[in-house]
């Protein structure tokens, strides 16, 4: 790497770290003043909000990185045009796609950290900071998906509790089948295996159930057994559709979970493809705000670039909703989707960067 090279790549990383560290404490501040919305009067203490947006800091960092990568280059190209440095660059026989180059390089890797450490990061702490807000429900049950079983940890009260497994269970009609009980309480614990059953509201209605009794050592046989719960069909189906609250290195697997229970959709596999692919559409974005700030003359107005940096970021962003809202409600494939994602503002950005190198 020569000198031009490592200081335009040393340059981007400054410019990225010291926008993210501005917009996301503003971003922070916005939430702050949500945390005083939702929190309850006896849980407003100063403790709690700075604990609360710790846990939200860097799911906050993840979803700003796009409009942060839009300042940092608008702002970098501004001042490598304001001290002249840019007309040097292309005078020594730089092209706009050699300056650029190491400009892309540190956003792509940082593009890499976000996911590789901000995003399970972010989804431990987003999964703590819900958990927080939603103590209450979270204490009575607790809803796990591994290796496409289910299970379940159900507070009954403060001297019972059950854990539930179920291999297979139709969440349309909330018909399941292979379930073991384990029965938990100061008196004796039970076992339970159901051939079959049923969630129905708050109860679990089960067919063709062996029972056993540990304490007294006894093993019976019912035709229905009713097992009250602390959740319902909306509690299961909220608890698997997190699919947000997945870190990257999960999605395949929770894909799979998600198709066993006829859950998954395009919406979930489009998510989970921009979370991967996020490195490379930071730096498209790059490119484009690269091809509509080179323009600029030295003498004309910073607020007129930064005006026009948003403005090209939040079309890009309009455009990545419709697609989105789209792939949807057409049930359109998600890796067609994304390709027009991608492809669309690329090739805005090459039009621009093609049309400076040849004025």
């Amino acid at each position: 790497m020569n000198r031009i090279n490592k200081y335009l790549f040393i340059l981007t990383n400054k410019y990225l770290i010291i926008n993210f560290f501005i917009i996301s404490i503003f971003i922070i501040f916005i939430n702050l003043l949500e945390l005083s919305r939702v929190l309850s009067e006896d849980n407003k203490t100063i403790i709690n909000f700075l604990y609360l947006s710790i846990l939200k800091y860097p799911a906050i960092l993840n979803e700003i990185i796009p409009f942060v990568t839009i300042i940092s280059v608008a702002f970098l190209i501004r001042n490598l045009i304001s001290n002249n440095e840019f007309v040097s660059m292309r005078n020594l026989g730089y092209s706009i796609f050699d300056i650029f180059l190491p400009i892309s390089v540190a956003i792509f890797i940082l593009g890499l950290l976000f996911l590789f450490l901000i995003n399970p990061l972010a989804v431990l702490m987003e999964a703590q900071y819900d958990n927080t807000l939603n103590n209450k429900d979270n204490s009575l049950y607790s809803i796990k998906l591994t290796d496409n079983e289910m299970w379940i940890k159900n507070e009954i009260d403060s001297q019972n509790s059950s854990f539930i497994n179920i291999k297979n269970i139709n969440l349309q009609n909330m018909n399941a089948q292979n379930i073991k009980i384990l029965l938990i309480s100061d008196d004796s614990n039970k076992f339970i295996y159901a051939e079959e059953g049923k969630l129905k509201d708050n109860l679990f209605e089960l067919n063709s159930v062996n029972f056993y009794d540990f304490k007294k050592e006894e093993y019976i046989i019912f035709n229905n057994y009713n097992l009250n719960l602390n959740f319902n069909k909306d509690n299961i189906i909220n608890s698997i559709l997190k699919y947000k609250l997945i870190p990257f290195y999960q999605y395949i697997n929770h894909s799979k979970t998600l198709s066993k229970f006829n859950l998954y959709s395009p919406e979930i596999g489009l998510y989970y493809l921009s979370e991967i692919l996020k490195p490379i559409f930071i730096v498209v974005i790059g490119f484009v705000i690269l091809g509509f700030t080179s323009k600029f003359q030295r003498n004309e107005n910073f607020f007129k670039v930064l005006f026009l940096s948003i403005s090209v970021g939040f079309i890009i962003f309009l455009l990545k909703e419709i697609i989105t809202r789209l792939t949807i409600s057409l049930s359109l494939n998600f890796f067609l989707s994304y390709l027009f994602i991608l492809l669309i503002p690329f090739f805005i950005g090459l039009y621009q960067v093609i049309k400076i190198e040849n004025d």
